[in-house]
């Protein structure tokens, strides 16, 4: 297998700085897969995944956001409640991810948006034409979620997040207790809804002891970031957002009931279709590579025969 080897790019007049991961080191000609992280998993997928969609045309490009690994941090003055809740800052998230694109010279771009990653994809696909499809996995646009988090201590610890800053220091303080004690439990009970997720887990342990050491250096702001973006309702998401979007909502066949359900109400009002993989839960995308890669590739069929 090849090298999951990272570099840091310099983008823009602010030197704004981006860690990414190009799976075999360098830039290739296969079509590119840009994938962004949730906040829980900023590693890349495992090596398995990469060859599988190498061998399917792809190379896998992994970006670590704003404020995660080396790169660059969002400047303070965007991460107030104001300016987090009206959208500005996910879209200065966005414009920056725009121009490492740029800088990369990525073209015909698959863009693959893991969790809360989300809130920055359906931004990001509106500025960069050089994304032709992009796969939306497990995105929390406008449904109600929070009944589908578990354990009980986790959904209570993301609602003392998004109440107040207090509740933000106290989840925080709890969150990097648990992860210290044992970082791979911790996600084992994150994701214990599902068996193919605690699989993945299991196959990719060092990946896990290294997204708890993110973890504990994640920045509070962050954090309240994101949760904010994944709970409260986005006014950007209007009916049919997505109509003029190539791309499509994946999800896990294992996720509950509710959450599918939800998803399909949802991506139905904004214009998307979604496809249901096999496996997996949280990380279905990592642990379905052939659903996605043939999600991909009907999306390219269907283009050709448009163009016929």
């Amino acid at each position: 297998m090849l090298a999951r080897q990272f570099h840091v790019i310099r983008t823009g007049k602010e030197a704004f700085e981006f860690e990414v991961m190009l799976y075999g080191g360098v830039r290739c000609n296969l079509r590119p897969l840009l994938i962004i992280h949730s906040i829980e998993f900023p590693i890349p997928p495992s090596s398995s995944f990469c060859e599988a969609m190498r061998a399917a045309g792809f190379q896998v490009i992994f970006v670590r956001r704003a404020g995660f690994g080396k790169s660059s941090p969002l400047p303070r003055a965007l991460v107030t409640d104001a300016l987090i809740r009206s959208g500005a800052t996910a879209m200065a998230e966005a414009a920056m991810m725009r121009q490492l694109i740029s800088k990369l010279g990525l073209t015909d771009t698959v863009l693959l948006a893991m969790g809360s990653a989300n809130l920055v994809a359906y931004r990001l696909v509106k500025l960069a034409p050089e994304i032709t499809y992009t796969v939306f996995a497990n995105p929390v646009f406008n449904q109600d979620i929070f009944q589908v988090f578990t354990p009980d201590w986790f959904r209570a610890m993301l609602k003392q997040i998004v109440t107040s800053k207090s509740g933000l220091k106290v989840a925080m303080q709890g969150m990097k207790l648990l992860i210290r004690k044992d970082p791979i439990a911790f996600y084992n009970h994150i994701y214990n809804k599902n068996a193919h997720d605690l699989r993945y887990i299991q196959d990719n342990a060092d990946d896990y002891r290294e997204s708890g050491r993110f973890a504990l250096e994640t920045d509070p702001a962050q954090l309240f970031y994101d949760a904010i973006m994944l709970l409260d309702k986005d006014p950007l998401l209007r009916d049919g957002y997505f109509a003029d979007t190539a791309g499509t909502v994946l999800i896990g066949k294992e996720s509950l009931e509710y959450w599918r359900s939800q998803m399909h109400l949802e991506a139905k009002r904004v214009g998307l279709p979604v496809i249901e993989a096999p496996k997996g839960d949280l990380f279905c995308a990592y642990t379905s590579p052939d659903m996605l890669i043939s999600a991909i590739e009907a999306r390219v069929r269907s283009a050709e025969y448009a163009l016929a």
